[in-house]
Parts: C-alpha cells; sequence; structure tokens
C-alpha cells in the first residue's frame, strides 16, 4: 500500500503545483493505515486523515509509557508497580517491526493482579508496540 499511497500523493502533488497549489492534507480509507505510509506523509508535512489498522491500541490499560526512557510502568492499585523494559525490536514477514517491552520474573510473578493482568502460564508481562506508535497515536 505504501508504494501506492506514495504514487497518488506524487501525482496529486504535480497535479497541484501546476495551479500554485499545495497539498497539505490527505483524506484516505484504513486500506492506506500502515506505519511506511503514515511516516511518509509525516516527512513531507502533510496530514492525514484516515482510520488506524484494526490492531492499534491506544493506552495500555493500567500501563504509562516513559517516552524519556523508553519504558513502561505498572500504575494498576494494588500492582507491584513494575517496570516493562525495552527487550528489542521485531521484524515480521508481513513487513511490519513490532517494539518489546517486558517485565521481570521478580517483579511480576508474586503481583496479587498477576492472573487478571496476564494470566498464570508465564511470570512477566509483555507489550508489543508498532515502531510507529508515535505517528499512529498523531492520528488517533
Amino acid at each position: 500500500m505504501r508504494k501506492c499511497l506514495e504514487q497518488i500523493v506524487e501525482l496529486t502533488k504535480e497535479n497541484l503545483e501546476e495551479n500554485n497549489l499545495e497539498l497539505g492534507k490527505v483524506l484516505a480509507d484504513a486500506g492506506y493505515s500502515s506505519g511506511e505510509a503514515l511516516s511518509y506523509l509525516d516527512k513531507n508535512n502533510i496530514n492525514a486523515w484516515m482510520p488506524n489498522f484494526g490492531q492499534y491500541v491506544p493506552e495500555r490499560e493500567g500501563f504509562v509509557f516513559n517516552k524519556a526512557e523508553n519504558y513502561y510502568q505498572c500504575t494498576k492499585e494494588g500492582g507491584n508497580q513494575a517496570k516493562l523494559l525495552f527487550k528489542g525490536e521485531k521484524s515480521y514477514s508481513k513487513g511490519y517491526t513490532k517494539r518489546t517491552y517486558r517485565s521481570s520474573e521478580s517483579d511480576c510473578k508474586k503481583c496479587p493482579l498477576r492472573e487478571q493482568c496476564y494470566g498464570m502460564k508465564t511470570n512477566f508481562k509483555k507489550i508489543d508496540d508498532s515502531i510507529h506508535k508515535e505517528l499512529y497515536d498523531k492520528m488517533h
């Protein structure tokens, strides 16, 4: 979709420039909602108006993100206030990359909210975000 969006935008810009007009906003359906498309539009100072894709999660209930130090913090009442530290990025065959944040087992395994937070199969909490989360947040 990204190449298609870029081609459409470039052709539209050319057509508008012929009439001394600037492209400032783009309206599209969710089919064009990808991190790469949003990144392209952002780099070209074009405001986009399109729905975010279905897996987008604007907020993580019970957790806040510390942007300066790149970690999530548990804020659940009665919880242990664990930090979910950045563990790396993983690329998937469908063409997207996610950032992984994870708590330590020692922080979470004795938490009274463990079962309702992430179940009984593991002793840690994990959150995955798109590498383009800030752009999706801006769109949201």
